[in-house]
C-alpha cells in the first residue's frame, strides 16, 4: 500500500491522513491518505465500488468517516464551519442537480442567503460564454438543457463561490463525448485562472488525459495507490 502523500505536506491545500469509513460493518476507506496540491489534478479511478464516491462525500463533509483527520490549508476541517468549508471544498456530483426555475436562478442558489453580493448579469454572461455556453439564455428554464449544459451549470454554480478545491464525482458518466470535452474543458480553465486543487474521480479516465493531464491514482482496498 502507497498512500499519496508529499515529504513537503505544508505545500498541500487538502491533506487526508489515516481516513477510515465503513457502512455498518463494512469497511469501504482503510486509514486512506493522500494530498492535493494548488493547481494540481488528480486523477482517482477504480473499480466500482470501490467507495470513489464515498471518498468525495466524506471529504465535501458530507459523510462523517470513523476516524482521520483532514486539513484544510494545514487547519482541521472541524475548525472550520461546515457552510464556509463546502464553499472552500466544492463538490460536483454525477448527476447534475437544477431545481425550477432559470438558469440564472440555479447559478445564484448560493446567494439566496446573502452571504454574499450576487453576480450581475454580465458577469454571468461572461461565464457562459467562457463554458461554451454563449446560446444558452440566462432567463431560459433550466429544465430546458441537455444534460452537458446542467452539468456545465452546475460547475459554473460551483465556481461562483471561488472555491480552494474541485471534487468531481464521475462529472462525464452521463455525457456524449463532446459534452464531456467542453466540461473538462470548463474544469481546466477554471484550474488555471484560480490555481484551483481538482480531485477528479472515475471508473475510467472520464476524457480528462487530452485536457488536464493529471497525476493519477487508484483506489484499492480501502487505500489510495500509486497508478501504474
Amino acid at each position: 500500500m502507497i498512500n499519496i502523500v508529499s515529504e513537503h505536506s505544508t505545500e498541500a491545500v487538502l491533506q487526508v491522513r489515516d481516513l477510515t469509513f465503513r457502512y455498518g460493518s463494512t469497511p469501504v476507506l482503510s486509514e486512506l491518505s493522500l494530498d492535493l496540491y494548488r493547481d494540481d489534478v488528480l486523477l482517482l479511478t477504480g473499480a466500482s465500488g470501490a467507495g470513489k464516491s464515498t471518498l468525495l462525500r466524506v471529504l465535501a463533509r458530507l459523510l462523517e468517516p470513523e476516524s482521520g483527520t483532514v486539513l484544510l490549508n494545514g487547519q482541521p476541517r472541524e475548525d472550520i464551519d461546515p457552510t464556509r468549508y463546502r464553499r472552500r471544498v466544492a463538490y460536483l456530483q454525477q448527476q447534475p442537480v437544477m431545481v425550477s426555475g432559470s438558469v440564472r436562478e440555479n447559478l445564484l442558489l448560493s446567494f439566496r442567503f446573502g452571504s454574499a453580493e450576487p453576480p450581475s448579469r454580465e458577469l454571468l454572461g461572461e461565464m457562459l460564454d467562457r463554458t461554451a455556453l454563449s446560446g444558452v439564455s440566462l432567463e431560459q428554464s433550466a429544465a430546458e438543457l441537455s444534460v452537458g449544459q446542467q452539468q456545465r451549470i452546475a460547475l459554473l454554480r460551483l465556481l461562483l463561490m471561488e472555491p480552494e478545491v474541485l471534487l468531481l464525482d464521475e462529472p462525464t458518466a452521463s455525457l456524449d463525448d463532446e459534452a464531456a470535452r467542453l466540461l473538462m474543458e470548463s474544469v481546466a480553465a477554471a484550474r488555471e485562472q484560480a490555481d484551483r486543487a481538482v480531485l477528479l474521480v472515475s471508473h475510467n479516465d472520464g476524457g480528462a488525459s487530452d485536457v488536464l493531464s493529471p497525476r493519477r491514482a487508484v483506489l484499492r482496498s480501502g487505500h489510495v495507490e500509486e497508478a501504474s
